[in-house]
């Protein structure tokens, strides 16, 4: 686990402690994926903490919004997907911008060995809590990895993602992360989700000069606007492999 501004190692408790005092109230929301059913911890005040960051921001600190605090409908289309992927028992999976750390989660029940990764140290905190509270204590690892710049000495069956491409300068950082921590196996996957009016351009250019890709998209409606929506679901292997 690696090193944040906060003890990832403390009781349940006392993390759901420090997210109060971040977030103002927070509670479990049920999220159904298949037939499996996740706890996540959820900010029921988003607006409210979003004012308590511009005042942050009037002060001359920088902030970024909560964008991993979300549960986008692009991991709940990947999730499901994984549910019904044939992968082998027990692979190690490497899930990339986990934000609550839904898809990782799902994989740790499926019986996988899983990393989940952000760079942001409030993600981290809660996708601790959502482990803790989902009885995957031992089952998940947590790691703070900026995939524009660390690496991580170590390579994966697969890699997962949802949301990932958010902005231009982690488009092609991020083939070269997937690259280096891809496991070489014939059998080794990428595969990643989001919503169809994101581009990438720049990533998915330099990723097919190092990986076959396959592209599928999935609707959905959106519950508060009901309109049908797109997700794109992207697998990548290997050229050669």
């Amino acid at each position: 686990m690696a090193d944040t501004v906060f003890d990832l190692d403390q009781p349940i408790g006392a993390l759901i402690d420090v997210a109060v005092r971040e977030f103002g109230e927070v509670g479990f929301e049920t999220v159904t994926i298949g037939d499996m059913n996740l706890e996540v911890l959820q900010v029921l005040h988003m607006q409210k903490y979003l004012d308590k960051l511009v005042d942050k921001s009037r002060s001359g600190k920088t902030i970024k919004l909560p964008l991993w605090a979300k549960v986008w409908p692009s991991c709940l289309v990947l999730g499901y997907t994984l549910t019904r992927f044939p992968f082998a028992p027990g692979s190690s999976i490497l899930e990339v911008g986990a934000g609550c750390a839904v898809d990782g989660m799902v994989m740790a029940k499926l019986g996988h060995k899983v990393t989940v990764t952000d760079v942001e140290p409030f993600a981290l905190l809660v996708s601790r809590i959502n482990i803790l509270k989902n009885g995957l204590d031992g089952k998940v690892d947590i790691r703070q990895v900026d995939f524009t710049q660390d690496v991580l000495g170590r390579r994966f069956d697969y890699i997962i993602g949802c949301e990932v491409l958010y902005e231009e300068a982690v488009y092609e950082p991020l083939a070269d992360f997937l690259d280096a921590h891809l496991s070489t196996s014939p059998k080794a996957e990428v595969l990643m989700a989001m919503d169809k009016k994101r581009q990438g351009r720049k990533f998915f250019d330099k990723a097919d000069g190092m990986f076959a890709m396959m592209k599928s998209g999935a609707s959905y409606k959106d519950n508060e606007t009901g309109e049908e929506n797109i997700v794109n679901l992207f697998r990548m292997k290997r050229k050669g492999a």
